[in-house]
């Protein structure tokens, strides 16, 4: 893929949750259960990645050998990655959701894990149908598959964790001190969500700019 088309993709799918603070009065749960749904949605593709990733030498791709199918290793990282999807969505919906949500109207965080939250179910399905784009294009289409290692996809923690923990210790930190020490407590929201948004931004550039390297 063209390299200033995967860039601007990247930013601009970051930009979905400040479009929803700006338009459709989103709070920081909005944009923290956006993020983590949307891991889930890439694990369950990297499954895919990995049963059908053939690890070949590029010497070798026109031996005619038969493909290997990593089957039990795609669905042993997909129930460890669901594990983790549950057990930090505990967190999210307990703390971000009903203790620290600004909005005094709860509802609304049931109204977002009921999926009836819509401009949040067209982001997921944006966000569904961009992964399904990559993987018949940029996967299978363009050969990637034969040479690409199961173990490339099969990471159980990687660099979404990390932003998720950085933005919500910072953004919380942050936030506390908006509300107590400036004029800008009303902001705390907008401020976590965007701290999220730019931590999530950079990491995605900076795995794209490794793996274009590696490639």
């Amino acid at each position: 893929m063209n390299k200033p088309v995967v860039i601007f993709f990247i930013v601009a799918f970051n930009l979905v949750p400040i479009f929803g603070v700006v338009f459709f009065n989103w709070q920081p749960f909005e944009a923290f259960w956006f993020f983590w749904v949307e891991t889930l949605i890439i694990a369950f593709f990297n499954s895919i990645r990995i049963v059908f990733s053939q690890n070949q030498q590029q010497a070798t791709l026109n031996t005619g050998s038969p493909h290997m199918y990593h089957i039990s290793k795609a669905i042993k990282y997909l129930l460890i990655r669901i594990g983790i999807f549950l057990f930090y969505s505990i967190f999210i919906i307990t703390f971000i959701g009903f203790v620290a949500n600004n909005n005094t109207d709860k509802s609304t965080v049931l109204t977002t894990l009921f999926f009836q939250n819509r401009f949040f179910n067209l982001s997921l399905l944006i966000s569904i149908f961009s992964q399904t784009y990559y993987l018949v294009f940029y996967f299978f289409r363009n050969g990637t598959f034969f040479t690409a290692s199961p173990d490339r996809y099969a990471a159980l923690f990687d660099s979404r964790q990390l932003v998720i923990h950085f933005a919500v210790v910072l953004g919380a930190f942050g936030s506390i001190y908006l509300v107590k020490n400036t004029s800008f407590g009303n902001y705390s929201s907008a401020f976590i969500i965007s701290l999220l948004c730019v931590c999530k931004c950079a990491a995605e550039l900076f795995n794209y700019k490794t793996a274009a390297i590696g490639n």
